[in-house]
């Protein structure tokens, strides 16, 4: 019977999910609500909700889930 390395086998697959893992480009960190940033800062500060900001989304055709323009909002918020 052989024996069973597991720290071999575990360091031999991070580097090959390392090896295929792509660094991400600049439009990939891009979010498409980028395009709508000063819209979806102004209707947040004049109080909307992510719920709200996602049916506005939908008007102008861009698909997203409210916890995407919730987590976008956290982020870009000036002083949130």
């Amino acid at each position: 019977m052989e024996h069973f390395n597991v720290e071999a086998v575990v360091a031999r697959l991070k580097a090959l999910s390392k090896e295929r893992r792509k660094p991400r480009t600049y439009a990939q960190r891009r979010s498409v609500l980028d395009e709508h940033k000063y819209e979806l800062l102004t209707l947040d500060h004049a109080g909307c909700n992510g719920t709200q900001l996602q049916i506005w989304l939908a008007e102008k055709g861009v698909t997203v889930e409210r916890s995407t323009v919730n987590r976008w909002l956290h982020r870009n918020r000036q002083n949130g």
